[in-house]
């Protein structure tokens, strides 16, 4: 790092500003560019500058760059206007005037014999922001022209820009040696501070970041404001600190020099979030704002210390110092946390929040239980889980916490998994409409999707949501058959719908008609009505499909379709007979039902050995219904069924879902199976699932509190049990156990009748690791529980 030492500063922030007398210079415009008329010095740090005016009103600028300015930058900056009016006319900046000669720039000899580059733009009209109030419409205005000029700016590479200035905020390390000369112990510390952790943790960061040609110098000077509308932006000038680096600097130079008082955060946030609108920030790059901005604020103190010291000061900006020292202090008293939190809720990325505050936990369930309802369920009520993203296997919490996560299967392939979320931000800038019109997207995954499915199954109808397919998978098959009578089990879950919240018997509301639903008991070997030695327990348990059918016939009902879980989730996952499941498909078809196999929960791999739940039980539905995970959590839901059935269905109904097949869901769909196929999903699930339950199985020889261990690929549940003999259910240990869990940073469920049963449901890119931390945790969690 650069010494901090109190000597004299830099060479290198001390400006050469040329001082050519004007007669000279107007001479010289109008031999090299054929302009003369009233000549007016504006004011600039390091160049001459004049504003010409015509006789016939037109107005150019004629800028001599100092002496030691090299050509090559001044060359670069005319390439870079070029640039900027070629990619997007719109991009309100100067033009580049030519000489007579059809040069783009000159070169002008002072008294002394020194030659200075010159070169001549368009004059840009309009105000200046002065002391105009920031107003919320003009900082959208000036993020979204900072955006709109960056776009245009992408691709403009002319083999790096190196300029030696002390303004861009790379060379801030640099300035170190100016500390010596800032007067006031507690600002020497703060800019030392902020110098030291530039280089040591910020620098390195940058060289890693998205990084273009930028302006890095629109502040109040060269902003230009429509003279008829003060709140919007006219134009940008002065393109002499552009630089090539990180794209982010351009809002932090704004966001320092414009933004001031308790307001500044606020005001940079505004920036921020328009720009955001135009050019999509990335979450690391507003994760740096917070310190690029405190390095712009300390490398303007650092200049200004520097050129107001010693024995020659100039005078620069010697009357802004306060108001930076004021900017400097309102940055280091909010903190780079709080700031970092406004800035990433401005742009609508995932908020942390340092440690669990008591009373901002309390306000959230107050403002939950408000506008959500006091009736809405909430995990962990003592504890809860307050998440804002989430990354492969992961959720994270507002604090930064990682939670392993064991529960959640909506996110089929890892929570934000970046070829979804790619797959589905690209659709959405695109198109997204509905399946009256024609388009690739809904074809090609329908085609993709039913080609997974087993024959005769071809067609895709598309809803949003597992309890909309679920409810017109029983709508096709009432058409189908006649009938209206539903067979589930005794805890089925299929859905909220009016037509689908009677098929969970045990969740049903008072009052409901569920005349038309008949329960069958679960094949539950371990606690139901059949046991190993009771003799066939696949026939013992399909009778009772046999008394369901009847009981439907005798209402009047008629059989319309079984409607199964092919893992059984709700009921617990029992370890189902071998066959069972054929022998009631074969009672229910023989009495007019069909077979809709709700692949919810099971489906798209789950379990390991086979693709769709149901083929691990040799049978062959006659519908497959899938939602949550087939998106990853977007709104997704299919019904795949036979063309002619959808078709006799749709023909009579004239049923049409407006969002159900959108080209965004599609492509979530779509990415979804891309993974699993590239990732090899249902792999890691046969693989690392017998791994987890052979852990699992280790585990119930230490802890008599597990009953059973079962399960087939990452759908594993744990039976805990009082008494391994009497198997009384331990559901008050069970409530204990994912309590203690989540203390431990990992997320597990309940599931079962007397729920008494880990539910262990993890995305598919769970891993060995995974499972150790699991099983380990468990571990603790089993022997230090209180009896």
């Amino acid at each position: 790092m650069s010494s901090l030492s109190e000597e004299r500063s830099d060479p290198f922030v001390d400006r050469n500003r040329p001082e050519l007398p004007l007669e000279p210079v107007r001479a010289f415009a109008a031999s090299t560019y054929g302009l003369s008329g009233e000549f007016l010095q504006l004011p600039s740090e390091r160049d001459q500058n004049y504003r010409i005016t015509g006789e016939s009103g037109a107005c150019h600028v004629l800028k001599i760059s100092a002496a030691d300015e090299l050509n090559e930058t001044i060359a670069r900056q005319i390439a870079f206007l070029e640039h900027l009016r070629l990619s997007d006319p719109e991009v309100s900046v100067p033009r580049v005037v030519e000489t007579t000669g059809g040069a783009p720039m000159s070169s002008i000899a002072a008294p002394t014999g020194e030659h200075h580059v010159a070169h001549c733009l368009t004059y840009l009209p309009g105000r200046q922001i002065e002391q105009l109030p920031l107003s919320r419409a003009l900082l959208n205005s000036i993020g979204t022209s900072l955006a709109h000029m960056n776009r245009a700016a992408r691709g403009f590479h002319p083999g790096g820009i190196v300029a030696d200035l002390p303004w861009h905020i790379h060379s801030l390390p640099r300035l170190a040696p100016c500390l010596g000369h800032v007067r006031g112990k507690e600002l020497h510390t703060k800019l030392t501070d902020i110098v030291t952790h530039f280089e040591t943790s910020v620098q390195p960061v940058l060289r890693h970041m998205r990084s273009q040609t930028i302006h890095q110098d629109v502040n109040a000077p060269n902003i230009l404001l429509d003279p008829e509308n003060p709140d919007t932006v006219s134009g940008i000038i002065d393109f002499g600190d552009m630089v090539h680096t990180t794209v982010i600097c351009d809002i932090a130079v704004s966001g320092a020099d414009l933004c001031a008082g308790a307001d500044m955060v606020p005001q940079v946030c505004e920036i921020a979030s328009a720009f955001d609108v135009v050019l999509p920030l990335e979450a690391e790059e507003v994760d740096l704002l917070y310190d690029l901005m405190c390095a712009r604020v300390a490398a303007t103190l650092l200049i200004i210390a520097v050129r107001n010291d010693g024995p020659s000061p100039d005078g620069y900006m010697a009357d802004q110092r306060g108001s930076y020292e004021d900017r400097l202090e309102v940055l280091l008293t909010l903190g780079r946390e709080q700031t970092c939190r406004a800035l990433r809720r401005a742009c609508g990325f995932p908020v942390r929040v340092p440690g669990r505050a008591p009373d901002a936990i309390s306000d959230m369930i107050e403002r939950r239980h408000k506008s959500l309802g006091s009736a809405l369920s909430l995990s962990y009520g003592d504890n809860p889980v307050h998440v804002e993203a989430g990354e492969g296997i992961w959720l994270l919490e507002a604090d930064g916490t990682r939670l392993l996560d064991c529960y959640n299967n909506v996110p089929h392939v890892g929570h934000a998994h970046p070829h979804v979320a790619r797959a589905v931000a690209r659709q959405t800038s695109a198109l997204n409409t509905n399946t009256r019109y024609l388009f690739g997207a809904v074809l090609d995954y329908a085609e993709r999707l039913a080609a997974l499915a087993p024959a005769p199954l071809d067609t895709c109808t598309f809803v949003n949501s597992g309890s909309e397919a679920n409810d017109i998978a029983y709508r096709m098959a009432r058409y189908a058959t006649g009938n209206s009578g539903v067979i589930v089990t005794d805890y089925a879950w299929h859905g909220i719908t009016a037509a689908t919240a009677p098929f969970a018997p045990h969740g049903r509301i008072q009052g409901i008609d569920a005349s038309h639903i008949a329960t069958i008991v679960a094949p539950d070997p371990y606690r139901g009505p059949y046991k190993a030695g009771d003799g066939d327990l696949a026939a013992l348990y399909a009778a009772d499909a046999e008394r369901a059918v009847a009981e439907l016939e005798a209402s009047g009902h008629g059989v319309a379709a079984f409607m199964i879980d092919s893992a059984f989730t709700s009921d617990g996952v029992p370890d189902v007979p071998e066959g069972y499941l054929k022998r009631v498909v074969d009672t229910v078809r023989a009495a007019g039902g069909v077979i809709i196999a709700d692949e919810v929960q099971c489906g798209l791999g789950r379990i390991g050995t086979h693709f769709w739940g149901f083929d691990a039980h040799g049978i062959a539905p006659d519908m497959i219904t899938l939602g949550k995970p087939v998106g990853n959590g977007y709104p997704l839901g299919v019904v795949i069924s036979v063309g002619s059935l959808r078709d006799a269905f749709g023909n009579a109904t004239d049923y049409f879902s407006t969002f159900g097949g959108n080209p965004v869901a599609c492509a979530a769909g779509a990415a979804v199976l891309d993974v699993i196929e590239r990732e090899d999903l249902q792999e890691n699930a046969r693989l690392t699932g017998e791994y987890k339950r052979h852990r699992l199985a280790d585990l119930a020889q230490r802890h008599a509190l597990i009953g059973d261990v079962r399960g087939t690929g990452l759908l594993t549940m744990v039976e805990l049990v009082r008494d391994r003999a009497t198997r009384e259910p331990a559901a008050r240990e069970t409530s204990e156990i994912l309590k203690h869990v989540r203390g431990e940073h990992v997320l597990v469920g309940s599931e079962g009748p007397h729920s008494n049963v880990l539910k262990i449901r993890p995305p598919m890119v769970f891993s060995r690791d995974n499972a150790d931390q699991l099983v380990d945790v468990l571990d603790r969690v089993l022997r230090d529980l209180p009896q």
